[in-house]
């Protein structure tokens, strides 16, 4: 079975729609000058306190604000788009990762919904997995300078 074309529909609809709100969020959250306690990635946010004041003086500039949000967007649509490509089997995780024997979206079948897998909620607790084997960086996203474990 594969995904129907409704599904597929319904799905990338929500993809998009996604993107741009997510992006007006954080873009308006931004312009306003709000705390940044929405940030949710890195899992532990990651700003310093100096990076918050370099954030407060992007409030109140529409222009910016504008640019922003079409960066963000930009980024989301970007990641899912490689993530697309991975699952459509027109590209491959990097191998250091793991086995990959490949992936497809299917229809969920009142088998398959009797025993789920929830990749939601696995995905901030394996950016500490994936900080540790990142390639070596000047920066990193977090704030966190213990050992990761």
């Amino acid at each position: 079975m594969k995904l129907s074309k409704y599904n597929i529909k319904t799905f990338l609809l929500s993809a998009n729609q996604k993107i741009e709100e997510d992006a007006e969020f954080i873009s308006d959250q931004l312009n306003n000058g709000s705390n940044m306690d929405f940030v949710t990635y890195p899992p532990n946010c990651g700003f310093t306190e100096e990076e918050y004041n370099s954030l407060e003086k992007l409030k109140n500039d529409p222009n910016l604000k504008s640019a922003l949000r079409k960066i963000l967007a930009d980024n989301s649509a970007g990641v899912l788009f490689d993530l697309f490509n991975i699952i459509d089997g027109t590209s491959e995780p990097d191998e250091r990762f793991g086995k990959w024997t490949e992936i497809c979206f299917v229809d969920k079948t009142d088998e398959l919904a009797e025993n789920p897998d929830f990749l939601h909620d696995e995905l901030y607790e394996k950016y500490w997995e994936w900080r540790k084997i990142r390639p070596e960086k000047t920066w990193k996203l977090d704030n966190y300078d213990g050992e990761i474990k």
